[in-house]
């Protein structure tokens, strides 16, 4: 048997156990980096359910104040609450309803949009027209001649509808106007 064959000489294992501990040495570190950066990016586990309906629930507060101060409605919380700055406005058709008896009521809605909004873009990609255009009806139907024809009324009803819509539509209808109102 020659010499170095079938046996492993004490250079020779020095050598691998030094090859095997640099390897070690330097992946050790590497494999340590890649779990904390996987851990703190793909590996970090999903929000509680109670987290995401605290953070749900804060969104909606800071929606329905931010809408409500712009609407001029009073709620808790919007007291110093200054209103977003005012963008385009969108007018809608104008709707006629009956009202008690013989009378009706046409009413013409403006849209004062966010103030980045662009009205062409707006009339082509979203569906707010319908959505006011129903909170119109809605909350002119079954109303008398005599109680619109009160005093303040008319203002209360137009800051309902526009906070109605600012929190339906996510705040992407800031406020309505009554930009024609006729009662016969």
């Amino acid at each position: 048997m020659a010499e170095g064959d079938g046996e492993n000489t004490a250079p020779d294992r020095a050598r691998r156990r030094g090859g095997t501990r640099k390897l070690i040495v330097t992946l050790l570190p590497l494999a340590l980096i890649a779990i904390i950066v996987g851990k703190l990016t793909v590996l970090e586990p999903p929000p509680s359910p109670a987290v995401v309906a605290a953070r749900t629930a804060l969104r909606q507060h800071q929606l329905e104040t931010k809408c409500a101060a712009a609407n001029g409605v009073k709620t808790a919380g919007t007291a110093g609450i200054a209103a977003a700055a005012a963008g385009p406005t969108l007018d809608l058709d104008s709707k006629t309803m009956n009202l008690d008896g013989a009378h009706y009521l046409k009413v013409g809605v403006s849209l004062q949009l966010p103030a980045k909004a662009v009205v062409d873009d707006v009339k082509a990609e979203e569906n707010w027209g319908s959505v006011v255009s129903q909170l119109v009806l809605d909350t002119f139907s079954g109303r008398s001649f005599a109680e619109l024809s009160k005093d303040g009324v008319r203002v209360r009803l137009q800051h309902d509808i526009g906070y109605q819509a600012c929190v339906r539509t996510g705040g992407k209808v800031v406020t309505v106007y009554f930009v024609d109102f006729v009662m016969q």
